[in-house]
């Protein structure tokens, strides 16, 4: 066996040829690619989502080019997003914006996602005389923007005007051509849109869009003091309807097979009613924090064969019922009318016909509770007739309950007997009470919901019937009124602690009624009226009544 002290150096020269050839066949490279695509290599000063190795670990590249902060990044997966290699690299480009203003509406169209930004409804103010904008003023995403499903940054669109109201953008990124057609209706305060994804790319899994607000402070309200003011999300699917009022606490929320969804105020609202063969999904996000509430719209790639086409309306504006209506059916649910909403469909159409008439939506209230007054009167009729009949078989009720005070069952066995003879019906004073429930309940959110009553003006010191009566005049008659109507009503048949109860009854409505929209408390003093002739009338043909025997 041969033995040597010799050993291989890593230094030899053969070692040393290899490393300088591969050093300048490397820097060769870097010079060729460098000079053949030089805007890619001049970016490494700015971190885009086709370096995610520039970015801090789980942070993803925001809308404005830079990092997203751990918060956002925690909260990319209700965007949809996941790694950036998952889907096709967008490349930042400075922001466009095309301006847009009609009579009724004024935006911005950004080429970032072409979403709207600084939407105006220009007809209507706020009760401090701002003009009312929709949308979150940080713009941490814009209306209706459009972004590829799995990405955090808007596309980018270059922006082509066909006539004022007629707008396509289109948009490439890796092998496909997003164009994105956007047609607005300024009357109807609604925008068409149509987005088609054309070509081939294999990591693209679909679109997105949203609605996006900024959240206000809670009104506090109780029983006593109700609250109609309120920020709420909407979502009708196929199988539901679901409406969530926006709490103290932060909400994360998901719905599937979503027809129609609605980010909206008391009296505004923006809404997608969508039209696509792709149903998508919806996450609802709510944030106290950053004062921001999203509806997320995911629209997911089910056939690679086939060009990807969405379909949509959008709504931005009053939540006028007739409107929505003529829209979709199902869209006019984001007006709440409550339980009885069939019924409150029916108060706002007369109120809408009796507003033609007479072009003042106080009288207009009042004609309402007029006809609602006649509709019911047949019915006060008979319970009156069959409460006097009460009143003067008293003396006969009071003789059978001293005749079998010791044998309850004979007691009640005499006294229907006697009632059915002279006919008789104790609960007939509940009939009407009953049937006007209802009819309250829709009109308190008719006349609490409705555009039509926004900033109307009554007359005298009413500019508002959408707010309460500054100098609570309007309470205070009715108060009065109905008490007055408790006053002249016979309570014989009435045990004396409940007819005490029941003269209570107007000043705890005048409480009630002292914060709500004045519209709602004008209707319950007409009424209260209406009651108190009703009631005159009926007292002043009491002495032509045959005497029952």
């Amino acid at each position: 066996m041969k033995n040597s002290n010799e050993s291989t150096s890593f230094l030899d020269t053969r070692t040393l040829l290899a490393v300088v050839l591969v050093g300048v066949i490397f820097v060769g490279w870097q010079s060729y690619m460098q000079s053949k695509y030089p805007d890619i290599y001049n970016k490494t000063a700015e971190p885009t989502a086709e370096t995610p190795a520039a970015n801090p670990a789980g942070a993803v590249s925001s809308p404005a080019g830079g990092v997203a902060s751990e918060t956002k990044a925690s909260n990319n997966s209700d965007l949809g997003v996941t790694s950036p290699e998952s889907s096709p690299a967008i490349v930042a480009a400075p922001e466009k914006l095309i301006s847009y203003t009609s009579e009724t509406l004024s935006f911005d169209i950004s080429s970032r996602g072409m979403g709207v930004k600084g939407f105006k409804v220009l007809r209507y103010k706020t009760h401090d005389g701002q003009i009312i904008e929709i949308g979150h003023p940080e713009e941490h995403l814009l209306p209706f923007e459009t972004r590829l499903l799995g990405r955090l940054d808007p596309l980018d669109f270059t922006i082509e005007t066909i006539n004022p109201n007629l707008f396509v953008g289109r948009a490439r990124v890796g092998g496909l051509l997003i164009t994105k057609t956007m047609e607005i209706h300024p009357k109807d305060y609604l925008i068409d849109f149509k987005v088609v994804a054309s070509g081939k790319d294999d990591r693209f899994v679909g679109l997105t869009t949203a609605l996006t607000d900024e959240v206000e402070p809670i009104v506090s309200a109780n029983f006593l003091m109700p609250q109609f003011q309120r920020q709420e999300f909407y979502v009708h699917t196929a199988d539901s309807d679901e409406r969530v009022v926006f709490g103290e606490e932060d909400m994360n929320k998901s719905w599937n097979g979503v027809k129609i969804a609605s980010l909206g105020s008391q009296y505004f609202t923006q809404a997608i009613v969508d039209n696509s063969s792709v149903i998508p999904e919806v996450k609802g996000r709510l944030n106290r924090a950053s004062k921001a509430a999203d509806l997320l719209l995911h629209y997911p790639v089910l056939n690679r064969n086939q060009d990807f086409e969405l379909s949509y309306k959008a709504f931005v504006g009053p939540k006028a019922h007739s409107r929505l209506v003529s829209i979709d059916d199902n869209l006019a649910k984001v007006v709440d009318f409550g339980f009885f909403n069939w019924i409150g469909r029916r108060i706002l159409e007369l109120l809408n016909s009796f507003y033609t008439l007479v072009g003042n939506w106080g009288v207009a209230v009042i004609l309402l509770t007029v006809v609602v007054r006649l509709l019911v009167l047949p019915l006060n009729i008979y319970s009156y007739k069959s409460m006097r009949v009460m009143q003067v078989l008293q003396p006969k009720i009071q003789a059978l309950r001293e005749k079998y005070k010791d044998d309850q069952a004979k007691q009640q066995q005499e006294m229907m007997s006697l009632m059915r003879e002279h006919k008789a019906n104790p609960l007939a004073g509940c009939l009407p009470v009953l049937l006007q429930f209802p009819i309250f309940l829709a009109l308190y959110q008719v006349l609490g919901n409705s555009i039509e009553l926004y900033q109307a003006p009554f007359g005298f010191w009413i500019h508002d019937l959408s707010l309460k009566d500054p100098f609570y005049v309007l309470p205070v008659l009715m108060g009065i009124t109905m008490f007055f109507q408790q006053k002249i009503t016979p309570m014989t048949t009435m045990d004396p602690a409940q007819a005490k109860l029941l003269l209570l009854m107007p000043f705890i409505f005048t409480f009630f009624m002292a914060s709500l929209p004045s519209g709602l408390t004008l209707y319950m003093l007409v009424g209260a009226v209406f009651g108190v002739v009703q009631q005159m009338y009926f007292m002043r043909n009491t002495k032509t009544e045959p005497a029952v025997t």
